[in-house]
């Protein structure tokens, strides 16, 4: 019953869970130790394109890897698993020189194997918006676990570092004030628009976010842009139930847009796209707005990730 005897057995659980993957460090902060905490072991797949899933204290894990190409005919299972849960806040990129993100919801690492084509990724999803102390624990656990993933799966990475702790949710700020993944839409003309709220602008995160809204009875999102990289990209180019269009290099209408670019380390195309939600009235000034403003956003944030052949919807599209 001792504290040691504690954590060996905690340390021969591990070994069985989750095919090993867990860390014993990382993981022990959110278990206490407990082997009883570590449930819902779940293996898919047998070949490229397999994944496991688990849960950590309540953390819901998925560790996959994926070849650099797929098509809807080999959609890998693990698309299914990356999705991500609704959250208030932006993803903000991990740094320590981790290519990852977290919305204090949902946390990511990519991994891209420099021996062989494809990528190990692992992403974890809270119940809760986790606060600052708790989304670096989750970050970590999450970064040790895809280092060990790689590992066992024969891909080799270069890891990073120390984990900071992520900075307080991003608030809704003036539109006049962006200094991150809204910066440079131009927003001069567009008196509907109230104000912004944006993540940290960065070259490591595999998804970024803008939104643009107005306050009225209450504030609400009008135009919503993202932008995908490597395995997210790839999910969102097989998906061919409702993102079958991101096939095409780049097109939309009707405020809807998007655009593709070739990043460096990447086999998938890197997808940018802007959505008007329901509370946007979109006639044909605001639907030129959205092209041109994904424009601007596509053009950024390539180029901070280092992409190139870019490919943007023309007035035609």
């Amino acid at each position: 019953m001792s504290d040691t005897g504690k954590g060996w057995r905690y340390e021969e659980r591990l070994k069985t869970f989750c095919e090993g993957l867990i860390p014993y460090e990382e993981s022990a902060g959110f278990t206490g130790k407990d082997g009883a905490r570590l449930s819902r072991d779940y293996r898919a797949g047998g070949s490229e394109g397999d994944y496991d899933s688990c849960t950590v204290a309540g953390l819901d894990l998925t560790i996959g890897r994926l070849p650099d190409s797929t098509s809807d005919s080999d959609r890998p299972d693990v698309f299914d698993r990356l999705g991500e849960v609704d959250a208030d806040s932006p993803p903000v990129p991990l740094g320590g020189g981790w290519r990852g993100y977290t919305d204090l919801v949902n946390t990511a690492v990519v991994l891209a194997c420099d021996n062989k084509p494809g990528s190990v990724v692992v992403t974890a999803h809270d119940d809760d918006a986790a606060d600052a102390s708790r989304a670096q624990g989750i970050a970590e656990l999450v970064a040790a676990t895809a280092v060990e993933a790689a590992g066992r799966w024969d891909c080799g990475v270069k890891a990073g570092g120390r984990i900071p702790k992520p900075a307080a949710e991003p608030e809704r700020a003036s539109r006049f004030h962006a200094t991150g993944t809204c910066e440079g839409i131009p927003l001069g003309d567009q008196d509907d628009v109230h104000w912004i709220k944006e993540g940290p602008a960065s070259g490591t995160a595999p998804l970024e976010e803008c939104a643009l809204g107005e306050t009225k009875a209450e504030a609400v999102n009008l135009f919503e842009f993202e932008a995908a990289f490597g395995p997210f990209a790839q999910r969102l180019r097989s998906d061919d139930s409702d993102r079958g269009d991101f096939e095409r290099g780049a097109g939309g209408s009707q405020g809807f847009f998007w655009a593709t670019a070739r990043c460096p380390g990447d086999g998938a195309r890197a997808v940018f796209w802007v959505d008007p939600t329901e509370y946007a009235y979109v006639d044909k000034e605001a639907n030129e707005f959205a092209r041109m403003a994904l424009s601007t956003f596509a053009e950024r944030r390539a180029e901070q990730h280092g992409c190139t052949d870019l490919t943007l919807p023309t007035a035609s599209s």
